[in-house]
């Protein structure tokens, strides 16, 4: 017996979810319908702002919450995620390639250290990047804290940040 798409949508969308059963019956009902989908994420989702932009890190909820209010989006992610080139990153990978046409760019740079590429490096070279989108609204949900702090200094000062509440997804106003 197939779960019911509310049962899915209670337990990966609404709830901070890690469990790959779980987000592998999520693909599948996303790949099924996107837009049925996203009109069922909408029915649950609250936003007291408009992400314009997106750091799209290992839980692709984050991303399916803005796609239900903003038309298009510029998503701003690892390479291990745009590649998926490691396991935790598979679901945001997929969810990326189920909602191509709703991404009006993708900013492909590392998020975190990794190997010989130390906290600072990242932070500069993702400040740089994320230059290019001064002016949008960035959600900041899926970014490391090193994102947090290339996103302020890259003189981005609307963001929010996207959290479920076990009945509903809040997408949160964060201005500096």
């Amino acid at each position: 017996m197939e779960p019911s798409i509310n049962n899915i949508w209670f337990k990966a969308y609404t709830i901070y979810q890690k469990n790959p059963e779980i987000l592998e019956e999520f693909i599948k009902h996303l790949r099924k319908n996107p837009e049925k989908a996203l009109e069922e994420a909408k029915k649950i989702t609250f936003a007291e702002e408009k992400p314009e932009a997106i750091l799209l890190g290992f839980s692709p909820q984050p991303l399916i919450a803005a796609l239900t209010v903003s038309e298009k989006i510029t998503v701003i992610t690892s390479p291990e995620v745009y590649h998926a080139t490691i396991p935790q990153a598979k679901y945001s990978h997929e969810t990326l390639k189920i909602f191509k046409k709703k991404i009006s760019e993708t900013i492909v740079t590392p998020l975190a250290p990794k190997g010989e590429t130390k906290p600072p490096q990242i932070v500069e070279n993702l400040t740089k990047k994320l230059k290019k989108i001064k002016n949008k609204t960035l959600d900041i949900s899926g970014g490391t804290q090193l994102a947090a702090i290339a996103a302020y200094i890259a003189g981005i000062r609307k963001l929010t940040y996207t959290y479920p509440l076990g009945e509903k997804v809040v997408i949160y106003r964060l201005t500096i």
